[in-house]
């Protein structure tokens, strides 16, 4: 559970002696302030070695060796990735309030980051932080070469953290290859667990109003609106119990899960979970939803349908086409601004273009990013060695206990009912340090070459794009990004991961055409040549 630890390392304060009365001579300089922050990824992990306390002991050391005050203690202990740690929120607030503290003390970058949305925000804070294992130190007058590294390391730290959550990614790709639908069930159907897996099976009330909306829409004499509503009366509700939406209809209605197919992580499955409409049915219902105006566009090279949405009203941006094709333009598809000029398909390209700029990095700067992850490979494979090291330990002294309690049970020192439940703990236990030792195995220590390469498909991102055709062009902004959204002209884009992340390390990149200070003494002239073109 998190936990915040009030700190008990004030000491005396400077200037008094023990009876807090004022020393005749000059007080000593007051002691800078600090807070200390402490994170394991699960509960797992606090037991297999990767404890707080002994992140506390490292830390609280360090603050003796060089003076520091500790005001308070954050403690986090959990897996999840998205942003809202408990503790971690709770520093944040602290430092906030109390203007007088900038200085955090963690034992190293992942341990302080779970995603890039934690880095952004303290680095905005201003904040002077001490990665106490890395031996850094990041401030305001840190060197820029210092802070690009570090970026690295964050980055690093996250896909790290990404690779470790593979084995459930696996599972639920196992289960689509099986045929089954791998997430939870939509509606219209339950989760039941059947032979030691979890299916879906129709929800006997609402798998036949899911079955009539089909039919209704197939009808062809009532509007995503209108079912909407009809869904109201009825009394066909979402899983929490409140009225469907038009989207939530719609979302339905392009479904393929409830006719024998399913999408998941790209792919298309067929599916073996029942199905509640024909597959004669749901393409006729496609069919129709294709030919609505705001969806046709399958006869021109369109590749921003889908892509952005309307900044004031969130609606779909949808394509006019003029002069028999020779001029497609964008608008919102309810025209929530009166008056409101379309952005031709020319214009959106260079919009897009502008973004895809940001990524570009000199070549200096590449260079000291490979370095940097060149390095934090290297504290990867250490912590994974140690890992491997702790499950082993585990398996093994599982095993020991196993056959000693055999052996007492063999000569009567202890009774068969104790036996059999510790040896069925002790065997768990074994089975989970297994478990461990090939998630450890699978995780892959090549990262180096893929954020290589997602450093190169950066830097040449945009040169690329002014060249590809419309289709490729789509294609490349999928990858790049998530949404985007148009608002009187201007194009506000969502990077995906982790593309974001080098949109803002790109950006914070000094511009001059070599790092200073580059590692190792190399020189910065022919540095990137050996590095990057062997």
């Amino acid at each position: 559970m998190p936990r915040r630890v009030p700190s008990r390392h004030g000491g005396v304060e400077p200037g008094k002696g023990p009876g807090g009365r004022k020393k005749a001579e000059v007080a000593a300089p007051a002691a800078r302030s600090a807070v200390l922050y402490s994170r394991v990824s699960s509960k797992d992990q606090e037991r297999e070695g990767y404890s707080i306390p002994a992140q506390q002991a490292l830390l609280q050391q360090y603050a003796r060796d060089r003076g520091f005050r500790i005001l308070e203690e954050f403690v986090d202990v959990e897996t999840a990735k998205r942003a809202g740690r408990t503790s971690f929120g709770e520093m944040l607030a602290f430092l906030r309030k109390r203007k007088t503290c900038k200085v955090i003390l963690v034992e190293k970058t992942d341990r302080l980051y779970r995603n890039l949305k934690d880095w952004v925000t303290l680095d905005a804070m201003e904040l002077e932080i001490h990665l106490v294992k890395e031996g850094v130190v990041l401030s305001e007058g840190s060197r820029s070469t210092d802070k690009f590294m570090h970026g690295i390391r964050v980055l690093m730290a996250k896909n790290y953290i990404d690779n470790l959550s593979e084995e459930v990614k696996k599972g639920m790709r196992q289960k689509a290859e099986e045929g089954h639908w791998p997430n939870p069930a939509p509606l219209g159907y339950l989760n039941r667990r059947e032979g030691g897996k979890s299916l879906i099976v129709p929800d006997a009330v609402r798998a036949p109003l899911v079955r009539q909306l089909f039919e209704q829409y197939d009808g062809g004499n009532k509007s995503i609106a209108d079912l909407a509503e009809w869904s109201g009366r009825v009394g066909l509700t979402g899983k929490q119990g409140g009225s469907l939406t038009p989207s939530t209809v719609h979302w339905i209605l392009r479904n393929p899960v409830y006719a024998g197919k399913f999408i998941w992580d790209g792919a298309i499955y067929e599916s073996k979970d029942p199905t509640l409409v024909s597959w004669d049915l749901f393409e006729r219902v496609q069919e129709r939803l294709d030919g609505h105006p705001y969806t046709r566009a399958s006869d021109h090279d369109m590749p921003f349908t889908g892509l952005v949405t309307c900044g004031r009203c969130g609606s779909a941006i949808t394509v006019e086409v003029k002069k028999q094709g020779r001029y497609v333009y964008y608008r919102c598809a309810k025209a929530c601004m009166k008056g409101e000029k379309y952005v031709s398909q020319a214009r959106l390209v260079e919009l897009f273009g502008e973004h895809l700029r940001r990524l570009h990095m000199p070549d200096a700067w590449m260079a000291l990013a490979v370095h940097a992850l060149r390095q934090s490979r290297q504290d990867i494979r250490a912590d994974i060695e140690a890992r491997v090291a702790a499950a082993r330990a585990r398996y093994d002294r599982a095993g020991r206990l196993i056959d000693k309690a055999y052996e007492d049970k063999l000569e009567g020192r202890v009774e068969d009912e104790f036996f059999f439940r510790k040896r069925s703990e002790w065997e768990a236990d074994r089975a989970a340090a297994l478990h461990e030792l090939e998630r450890m195995s699978s995780v892959d220590r090549a990262d180096v070459d893929l954020g290589v390469a997602v450093l190169e498909l950066g830097k040449q991102a945009y040169d690329r794009y002014i060249r590809l055709e419309p289709a490729q062009q789509r294609a490349l902004l999928d990858l790049v990004f998530l949404n985007s959204k148009l608002t009187g002209g201007q194009l506000e884009v969502t990077w995906r991961e982790p593309f974001s992340f080098l949109a803002n390390l790109a950006e914070a990149t000094p511009k001059e055409n070599a790092p200073p200070g580059v590692p190792d003494g190399a020189h910065p002239e022919w540095w990137a040549i050996l590095d990057l073109n062997q």
